[in-house]
Formats: C-alpha cells, sequence, structure tokens
C-alpha cells in the first residue's frame, strides 16, 4: 500500500565540530582543567524530572542530556538525537538517536529511556513540578494524563525501536524542538531506577548520560563532577571537572573570586563601582529571559481579596529597586520580559502614573477593604535567603510602610526548605522567579494558569486560562501577542503577581576561561562547551 506524501519533512544534521568546546587556534590550555562555578545554593534535586529551579539544573544540563541542546546564541543543536523528520505539518516527529549511546556506567542508552522518562514526568506518583512541561507543549494526552483521566501509557511518545523515537502532538507547536533542552524531557535510567526506586537519584546510585558524571556531593558546600568517558563526544569535551559550589552569598561568593578560588560568581551591588573601574573585562551583563516578582497566595486573607493586592502591586517601586537598590536591572511591569521573541508589552497606564497617584489609589482600595491607620495592613514576606532578595524585600516593606502604613514581617528561610514552604502554600506573599525554558511569551504567561505547578499563589481565573488555551491554538505569531497581551492586561487588573525587575546575567568570569556563552538568552551553559586557557 502507498504512503500519503509527507506534508512537511526536516531532517536537521549537525556536523561533530559543534558538540563540544570550540578552540581558537594558538591557544595555550592549562594543565588543569577546572571550573569552579558559584551555583548560589544546593539544588532541591538532581532528578531530571523534579528538577525547578537554576540551582538544580545547571548541574543536570551537565550530567544528564537530552535530544537536542542550546548553543552559546541559543539555538537548537542535535543531541542524543542526531537527526528528526516533522510529519504531518508539525504534529509528528521521529527522532533518531546516535548508535552506540550509553549510560554511565556502561548500559545501552535506547527510545525507551526517553519514553520512561518522559512518562514519569506526568504521571501523577512522581509529583513532578514541570508535569504541565509536556502538557504545554501539546503532546498527546499529557494533560489528561497530569489530571488523572487516563493511564500514563497513552502518552504521544513511544519507542519505535531501540534507536527511534516519535512523538505525536495534539497541535502544531512550533518552539517544540526547544522545549526539548530542558531537563524534564531528559532519558532517565530504568535499570538503575526498578533497582531503587525513588532512591535512584542519591549520589550513590546515580547513573547518567552527559558529559560528567557525579564524583561527590558535601551538602552545604559543593558537588563535583567529573568528565564521562561514555559520553557520545568524550573526545571533545575538554574540562576535566567542575566544582558547584554553594555560596549563598554574593560577598562570600565575590571574596573567593578575588582570592582565586572561584572562577564563575554572582555579583555584590556594592561592589559594581569597584569592579567596574578594577576588573572592567571580567564583569559580565549577559541578557537572559528572566523575570523577579512577588507572589500573593491568593487562598489566604487578606490576599484572597484583589482590591488589597491592587494596592500593594501599585505602590511597589520597581524603579528604586531594579536601578537602585539593585542596579543593572530594569523595572518590570509585565510577567514576560519584553525582550521575549515575538512579544510586544501592553502599555499599562496605571504603573506609568506618578506614584503620589497611585499611593492614593492604593490607600482608597485599602480603606474599602477595612484597612486604614487604625486597622492597618499586616502581613508577611517570604524570601529564600540571599542577600539581593533581603535587599528587595526590605525595600519593598519600607515603601510599604511609609506609604501605607503596613506592617510587613519578613521571614526567610534556606533553599530547600524555601521551596518545601511555598510548594506548600505556607506563605502569604512570596518571592519568586521565572527564567524562560523556551524563548515564548507562554512560557512565563503559564507558570498563572489553573493547575500549574508554578502556581504556587492558586490564582485562578477562567478567562485568563481560556486566553492561553486560545493562543495556543493561534499560529499566526501577531494574533498570539494580541491574546498574551490581553493576559497581561489581566494580571495588571487582579495582581495576583507584582513583578518588580528583569535580571540579565550579572557575573564574574575569570579572563582564562573560555567557551562561555553570551549570547544564550535562557541561561543554558554547558560545561562541555567550556576550557581553562594556560594563565
Amino acid at each position: 500500500m502507498k504512503t500519503r506524501p509527507l506534508l512537511w519533512l526536516v531532517s536537521l544534521m549537525c556536523s561533530p565540530s559543534l558538540f563540544a568546546a570550540t578552540i581558537p587556534d594558538g591557544t595555550s590550555l592549562a594543565a588543569q582543567q577546572i571550573f569552579r562555578y558559584n551555583n548560589h545554593s544546593d539544588p532541591g534535586t538532581l532528578d531530571p524530572q523534579k528538577v525547578e529551579e537554576n540551582t538544580a539544573a545547571q548541574i543536570v544540563l551537565d550530567l544528564f542530556e537530552g535530544l537536542v541542546w542550546m548553543d552559546g546564541e541559543g539555538k537548537v543543536q542535535p543531541a542524543q538525537a542526531e537527526s528528526w523528520d516533522v510529519l504531518e505539518e508539525g504534529k509528528r516527529y521521529i527522532f533518531h538517536l546516535r548508535k552506540g549511546l550509553q549510560w554511565s556506567d556502561g548500559v545501552a542508552l535506547t527510545a525507551q529511556d526517553f519514553v520512561a522518562g518522559w512518562q514519569r514526568a506526568v504521571d501523577p506518583h512522581t509529583l513532578s513540578p514541570f508535569a504541565g512541561y509536556l502538557a504545554a507543549a501539546h503532546i498527546k494526552n499529557a494533560q489528561a494524563i497530569v489530571d488523572g483521566k487516563s493511564p500514563v501509557s497513552t502518552l504521544g511518545v513511544r519507542a519505535v525501536d531501540d534507536q527511534t523515537l516519535e512523538v505525536s502532538l495534539e497541535q502544531a507547536v512550533p518552539w517544540f524542538t526547544t522545549m526539548l533542552a530542558w531537563p524534564t524531557l531528559f532519558p532517565v535510567p530504568q535499570h538503575t531506577i526498578s533497582q531503587y526506586g525513588d532512591a535512584w537519584s542519591k549520589p550513590e546510585h546515580l547513573v547518567s548520560n552527559g558529559a560528567f558524571v557525579l564524583d561527590k556531593w558535601v551538602v552545604n558546600e559543593k558537588i563535583v563532577a567529573r568528565k564521562n568517558p561514555r559520553y557520545r563526544d568524550a573526545q571533545r569535551t575538554v574540562l576535566q571537572q567542575v566544582e558547584y559550589l554553594a555560596l549563598d552569598n554574593a560577598v562570600t561568593g565575590y571574596n573567593r573570586y578575588r582570592a582565586g578560588e572561584v572562577d564563575l560568581t554572582w555579583v555584590p551591588t556594592q561592589q559594581i563601582p569597584a569592579i567596574e573601574k578594577n576588573l572592567p573585562g571580567e564583569l559580565r551583563v549577559i541578557p537572559r529571559l528572566n523575570s523577579e516578582y512577588y507572589n500573593f497566595n491568593t487562598r489566604k486573607a487578606p490576599f484572597n481579596d484583589v482590591r488589597v493586592r491592587r494596592a500593594l502591586y501599585l505602590t511597589a517601586d520597581r524603579q528604586l529597586i531594579a536601578e537602585k537598590v539593585l542596579g543593572l536591572r530594569t523595572p518590570a511591569t509585565t510577567l514576560t520580559p519584553p525582550q521575549v521573541a515575538g512579544f510586544k508589552p501592553p502599555v499599562l497606564s496605571d504603573l506609568q502614573a506618578p506614584m503620589s497617584e497611585r499611593i492614593a489609589e492604593a490607600k482608597a482600595l485599602l480603606k474599602q477593604a477595612g484597612f486604614d491607620e487604625q486597622h492597618p495592613l499586616t502581613f508577611e514576606l517570604f524570601y529564600n535567603k540571599y542577600d539581593l532578595h533581603e535587599k528587595t524585600a526590605i525595600a519593598l516593606s519600607s515603601e510599604w510602610k511609609k506609604w501605607l502604613g503596613a506592617d510587613v514581617k519578613l521571614r526567610t528561610m534556606e533553599w530547600k526548605t524555601y521551596l518545601d514552604a511555598r510548594r506548600e502554600g505556607d506563605f502569604m506573599l512570596s518571592r519568586q522567579s521565572w527564567d524562560a525554558t523556551y524563548n515564548e511569551a507562554s512560557t512565563f504567561l503559564n507558570t498563572l494558569q489553573s493547575g500549574n505547578a508554578e502556581n504556587v499563589g492558586q490564582w485562578h481565573d477562567a478567562q485568563y486560562d481560556a486566553l492561553l488555551k486560545q493562543a495556543a491554538r493561534t499560529p499566526d505569531a501577531a494574533q498570539r501577542n494580541q491574546l498574551y497581551a490581553q493576559a497581561e492586561e489581566m494580571i495588571n487588573q487582579q495582581a495576583p503577581v507584582i513583578s518588580i525587575y528583569y535580571q540579565p546575567l550579572i557575573k564574574l568570569l575569570k579572563p582564562y576561561v573560555g567557551g562561555f556563552p553570551v549570547q544564550n538568552p535562557q541561561d543554558y551553559v554547558y560545561s562541555k562547551e567550556l576550557y581553562i586557557r594556560a594563565h
């Protein structure tokens, strides 16, 4: 029987030279190839399907690898898959895995390992914080599985054979391949999971398929990874070891950088003028698709009242925090950064008004809600332990006290316990951040959809959900942007969150580190691309 002609067929291949560190001719390499990175804090997990924050993702990007990776300019490159075909006008993908792929223990890696990883992600028993990610990618039956309405086996992914993976989508997603670089869609070693269960990702059991393997984990101090000799491109991986240091204080990281103990670290705000003067070639300000915001718990009084949320939303001095308190940040008016591809933010007139007018409106709203000088608004501001977040929290609480007479209590926790508390809804107004997992506005706006794991404030609005569902079905980018703009206007009026600033990567990088990406707006850094020059 003859098959119908393919409506859309794309085969992508890439030369091996693009898969690892590209070293300029004449470069002298250091004898010791070790990269030391301030990762800010210990990761919550190294299980790809349970990763939810950059501190974990950075390490997992080195230990594991998916079908694709993102190069230094944010473009998709083949990884575990050497090529793929796009069929049925973008609703079906066939990925062809490379021959000879292995896990770090020598066991063969097959297409079924990807099926297992993706099924784990949507399985309600896994409790993956990114279970909705596959639904956002419109993988067939993903949402029904997440909702408990269909079995995991119905997910639109199957192993045709050991080297061929077929993915079926419910609708075409133009940016689908870019979503494959996030850890949620990485494969898992079925043989170790069957042996150890949920304990498979503990350091003593962890088996991975990336350029590096876990060597040791000293809790709250550092994680050490060494080069993986079984990695598909090990011959072109230059670094022999990567150390991820848990330094949750920017000043401590800076001091250790100055002492030569760290190669890459965050920058303490108060040191920026001195750094610009004394270390100009080492200060890196790299564009990044990131939003820093505060999330209201809309299920708890007083923030179940939109009037109270709006009062704080209107009087947050975004410009003061972004430009004066922290520096080198951009004040945020929308949840989605304006640099996101194809996104044109709406003009929100109330945030353009003078602060005096905004304060007057906020006071009127609070009075309507029952708060005044005799009955001041009282609440708790929650954030994870880090000096920059503390500066922001102090500035916000001070301004709200001055403008509105609010009594704001500060509460902070270490990263892991903070994540647990936020996930359980144990907060009133919590600091939150989102980095684009792909370069499209829905990665930000989906975080406020009903049922999304990142919607920790439990805000639900049927009209908002409908807008995003309509946008997902809209192939025209300009029309999608109009819907996204409407969604941002709804956020402005309902104030489930307070966007504070957009943050680029602001880091110190030693001049002897080569291969560091400076054009990837998604902050994907692969240590396999780096090398240490002789110095």
